[in-house]
Order: C-alpha cells, then sequence, then structure tokens
C-alpha cells in the first residue's frame, strides 16, 4: 500500500514538474505567464501590425497583490512574442480609469492610502520598458486627489479616459478586455 502511495504521490509531482517546465515569460520577465503549446496550431500572421487596447477600470478588495488585469495585460505582450510576432509589429496601449488607478500610485502614496508597498509597481515598469504604452485617466485622478507627483514616472496622463481611447480607437488601436 505504501508503495502504490508513494508512486501515485511520485506522478502526481513528476506531472506537476513538467507542466510548470512548459511555461515562459518571453518579454515580460515574471508577469503574464504562457504555456508553450505543444501540439500544432495556426499561425500567427509575422507580417502584419498589431495595435491592441486594454483598458482597466475596476477596483479590487486585494490591495497586497498584483492586480490581475495588469497580469493579463503581460500576457498579451508575451502571448504575441511567443507566437512569433516581432516587438517592432506591436504596438500595445493601457488606459487605466476609475478603480483601477490606485495601481498606479508611488509607493510613497500607496503606503500612504493602504498600509502597505505597492505591489503594482515591478509589473507596470516592466510593461512600460516593452513598449506599452500607459496612460491614466486625469478625471479619475482628480476624483481621487491624485496629483502628477503621486502616480508612478514614465506614464502619459490623459484628459480622460474617454479622450484616450477615442484617439487611439482613431488610430488603429482594436480594444481588447
Amino acid at each position: 500500500m505504501k508503495s502504490i502511495l508513494f508512486s501515485a504521490l511520485f506522478i502526481l509531482f513528476s506531472l506537476s514538474v513538467s507542466m510548470a517546465q512548459n511555461v515562459v515569460y518571453p518579454i515580460v520577465q515574471g508577469y503574464g505567464a504562457i504555456e508553450l503549446v505543444p501540439f500544432e496550431v495556426e499561425k500567427t500572421d509575422p507580417t502584419i501590425s498589431y495595435k491592441i487596447l486594454t483598458e482597466l477600470n475596476s477596483g479590487s478588495n486585494k490591495k497586497d497583490v498584483i492586480y490581475d488585469p495588469l497580469d493579463y495585460a503581460a500576457r498579451m505582450v508575451n502571448a504575441l512574442a511567443s507566437a512569433e510576432i516581432p516587438s517592432e509589429k506591436v504596438e500595445m496601449a493601457m488606459v487605466i480609469y476609475s478603480g483601477a488607478t490606485f495601481t498606479v500610485l508611488t509607493n510613497e502614496e500607496y503606503q500612504k492610502r493602504f498600509g502597505m508597498d505597492n505591489p503594482n509597481i515591478e509589473v507596470i515598469q516592466k510593461l512600460n520598458a516593452a513598449g506599452v504604452k500607459i496612460y491614466v485617466c486625469g478625471q479619475s485622478m482628480m476624483k481621487q486627489n491624485l496629483t502628477p507627483d503621486k502616480i508612478q514616472p514614465g506614464l502619459t496622463i490623459s484628459s480622460s479616459r474617454i479622450a484616450a481611447t477615442a484617439e487611439l480607437l482613431h488610430k488603429g488601436y482594436l480594444l481588447m478586455n
């Protein structure tokens, strides 16, 4: 009986280790895990340009962990790289507004408001470094008594989410939420 139990545990452990080895982070390291697909899939056209826009607006009660939609944005970047789309063919923009605005606070401001470090800083920095253009809604900032010095550096403050999204859609970005 012990040998059957040991064998079953060994098989489960081996499967979990082998499955974990198929997770990759081609561009945004540590965020937006992509699983390698071991079977034939339709190839994505690497010759066309991909302009993707995502909007983040919902709040979260879990202020001590990375905001899930930010991890998903990293997954979008990594998925395109995993599909062998050259980075020069990808433009991605993210508009953050309303309840999601807390994610872009500086660590100091996050500590004042929530009593802990901002767990979103690193993923936002990595998305920015990967070329994702991040817009923060000025209207949301005003409603939440935020000034530019309370927002992480390297982000673009727009007059509103409406204006930023409308302009990006006009420029040919495809909204993917």
